[in-house]
């Protein structure tokens, strides 16, 4: 009996074989951190991701076309078109899948938003609001109160770093100076809620050498903004701009032997958030982003104006603000009346009582 032929892989639409490739640059970091929680929900948003790439090339949205090679990079996709393939899958699958291809994009766009990767002409919170309002994907506005809980230990990180032993001098690795600059790093996280990029790119006379409240910088396409400098912050950063040797002007520098006072990369950074998230045994989607989404929630439940989080954050339209932190605010207002004034079925039907009583 001859060998059975071994079908070959093609994609669902063109009809290509499957590229050995990732359809998507940075997808298999995101699906290691959803690997994490679920191995089978890894399997199913890679082949999401797979489809996606599969049908924008076939249908040569974004300037993508057949002839790009895998990895895709997502720098020409666009809100509309995100939108545009929610449609295609309802007329084309299941609801369930649907719903699970939908939030394997949208998983992955808000992962490159952490990684302050995210398109240009991706608007998440359009994106998010849009997609709720079509009920497209039910565990949208879960998954953002199931990461606002996790969020809630980012300021663990900080004391993580804070308590940390200070070596007596630096080693060959600046174990000394960079337990500064860490320290310096996520309470300027902290303190502004801002974008990683833009904190990596601050000068030293940005920030006047530690003295100033607040720096003007230019943000997300090209916009620019205030960041304030809360006054925990500006110790750190004095700290860490004392015992600085180097002549280099930016405010963030890599320390070791090898690194030559270069200015900190956005990968370094990132790892420095990481290995407390590790250490700490964290949730381990956690990034240096959302040092950003905790302090908005956090201000917004203080009581801080909607608006007045807009301008903080930056975001030049409200809707984006309200878009994104909607549902979590809304809980938290829910859960406030709910303390004050809700009662046990037991003290309900002790009430009915009286109530009866009154009438007899």
């Amino acid at each position: 009996m001859p060998p059975r032929k071994k079908r070959k892989r093609e994609l669902p639409i063109s009809a290509r074989e499957i590229p050995t490739e990732s359809a998507w640059i940075n997808q298999p970091t995101f699906l290691l951190e959803v690997g994490v929680r679920s191995l089978k929900t890894e399997t199913t948003y890679r082949s999401g991701l797979r489809l996606f790439a599969d049908w924008i090339q076939h249908y040569g949205l974004d300037g993508y076309s057949l002839e790009d090679s895998w990895p895709l990079s997502p720098n020409n996709l666009s809100t509309s078109t995100v939108l545009r393939f929610r449609s295609w899958l309802l007329a084309n699958r299941s609801q369930s899948t649907a719903t699970t291809y939908l939030a394997a994009v949208t998983g992955y766009l808000n992962f490159l938003d952490g990684l302050d990767k995210l398109p240009e002409a991706i608007q998440l919170g359009k994106l998010q609001r849009q997609l709720t309002r079509r009920q497209i994907d039910r565990n949208l506005a879960e998954n953002v109160i199931d990461l606002d809980a996790a969020r809630q230990a980012i300021p663990r990180i900080i004391e993580y770093y804070n308590t940390l032993p200070v070596p007596a001098s630096d080693d060959k690795y600046g174990r000394r100076s960079s337990l500064f600059r860490d320290r310096a790093l996520v309470c300027t996280l902290y303190s502004t809620a801002a974008r990683l990029s833009e904190i990596i790119a601050l000068n030293r006379s940005n920030v006047d050498h530690g003295r100033a409240k607040y720096a003007a910088i230019t943000g997300k396409g090209s916009k620019s903004r205030t960041i304030y400098i809360r006054s925990y912050a500006r110790q750190a950063i004095k700290a860490y701009l004392d015992i600085r040797t180097d002549t280099n002007p930016a405010l963030f520098v890599a320390h070791s032997r090898n690194a030559r006072d270069a200015r900190l990369s956005a990968t370094s950074a990132h790892g420095v958030v990481k290995k407390a998230v590790n250490a700490l045994n964290l949730h381990p989607s956690l990034s240096a982003h959302d040092f950003r989404h905790f302090r908005a929630t956090q201000l917004l439940r203080e009581g801080m104006p909607l608006e007045v989080v807009q301008e903080f954050l930056g975001h030049s339209d409200i809707s984006t603000t309200r878009g994104i932190y909607a549902p979590v605010l809304g809980i938290h207002v829910v859960s406030e009346w709910l303390d004050n004034l809700d009662i046990s079925p037991q003290e309900a039907a002790s009430i009915t009582v009286i109530r009866e009583n009154d009438f007899e």
